[in-house]
């Protein structure tokens, strides 16, 4: 299996519950599907750094390293910051190769420059599970991911299986 990043950028205030539905519904995506905020990264890889103008660029950045390593050992990385700059997360982009970006809509933390190109985007109150399936055809469309498993939730492939069942496809 190949390896990928999905970065959630924009209000961070919903992030934490879009990731952990990504955590879940990308499983089985990748050898291993977890999520990491650049709050962690701060805390565990730059305590002792110097907390200058380009402080958030250096946690931005080291979290895109280590979603370069998880993503070239065949794991996914749900990478949560805001990470205001542009031209940090196209860095990035570049470094992991196998990256989607999720412009979360909503409160934007000041001068925070949106993405040229978000291959998903996050409307104010659209639900995780809408995002979950957006996400997983980002994946698919760009080849990161095979074809294989399922794109719908349990409940829906319930519901189609079930309408087989009847039509007596099953």
């Amino acid at each position: 299996m190949t390896g990928y990043v999905v970065w959630l950028t924009g209000d961070r205030a919903r992030m934490d519950a879009l990731a952990e539905a990504l955590r879940i519904g990308l499983a089985g995506t990748a050898d291993s599907v977890d999520v990491l905020t650049a709050e962690l990264v701060e805390d565990k890889l730059c305590a002792n750094e110097p907390r200058g103008a380009d402080f958030r660029d250096v946690v931005v950045r080291r979290l895109g390293w280590i979603g370069h390593l998880l993503a070239r050992n065949g794991c996914a990385l749900v990478a949560v910051s805001a990470s205001p700059r542009r031209q940090v997360r196209d860095d990035v982009r570049a470094q992991v190769g196998n990256f989607v970006e999720v412009l979360v809509h909503g409160t934007m933390p000041d001068g925070y420059e949106t993405p040229h190109y978000p291959e998903v985007e996050a409307a104010a109150g659209e639900s995780p599970a809408s995002v979950v399936a957006k996400v997983r055809r980002a994946l698919l469309d760009n080849g990161y991911v095979g074809a294989g498993g399922s794109v719908y939730s349990a409940e829906e492939e319930a519901r189609i299986k079930d309408r087989l069942e009847k039509l007596g496809y099953l």
